[in-house]
């Protein structure tokens, strides 16, 4: 028999994604797990940011970020860049990464490390309590050339990819052939 307890957000695996912010010269990251699509066409996806984060003036100022799809052997720059504050420390220095220009962006920097890059152009955000949502059209997408498959889609990779669930990190693993 089921019972009722206190609505709780989090039950449910959610992607864990770098979000590259301010600019290449000053640039910034933070570890998002409040991450989603929400339109195909044209496509559109959220990030939740607390209004008491570094990056959510960044983002909120210039109008756009990078979504970065980092892999599991990146687990130690995701902790990082979710423990630290970009007010104290340069996280692209500090784990010696690359931040690059992601055109048609004007400011925001995406991460030459990660395999995937997504550009991302705000166009509402929602005051939700604690978090406000950015909900941003992708204007563009970096990838890998290598990892291209057919009709341009990118190859996601899921097999190295990270989800955040219940305070921990995980892997995904395919289930089917």
């Amino acid at each position: 028999m089921k019972i009722s307890i206190p609505p709780y957000v989090h039950s449910w695996p959610a992607p864990a994604v770098l979000v590259g912010c301010g600019t290449v010269a000053k640039p910034n990251l933070i570890t998002i797990a409040w991450f989603g699509t929400v339109c195909s066409e044209p496509p559109h996806i959220t990030i939740s940011v607390r209004p008491s984060r570094f990056s959510f003036d960044l983002i909120k100022l210039s109008g756009e970020f990078t979504v970065n799809i980092p892999t599991v052997e990146q687990l130690n720059a995701v902790k990082l860049c979710g423990e630290k504050s970009g007010r104290h420390i340069d996280k692209f220095k500090e784990l010696g990464w690359t931040p690059r220009l992601c055109p048609p962006l004007v400011a925001a920097p995406m991460v030459e490390e990660c395999f995937l890059s997504l550009g991302c152009k705000v166009k509402h955000i929602l005051p939700l309590g604690t978090h406000h949502s950015f909900i941003s059209e992708v204007v563009c997408v970096y990838i890998e050339e290598s990892l291209i498959r057919h009709q341009r889609r990118p190859d996601p990779k899921p097999e190295s990819q990270l989800v955040w669930l219940d305070t921990k990190y995980w892997q995904l693993n395919k289930l089917d052939k």
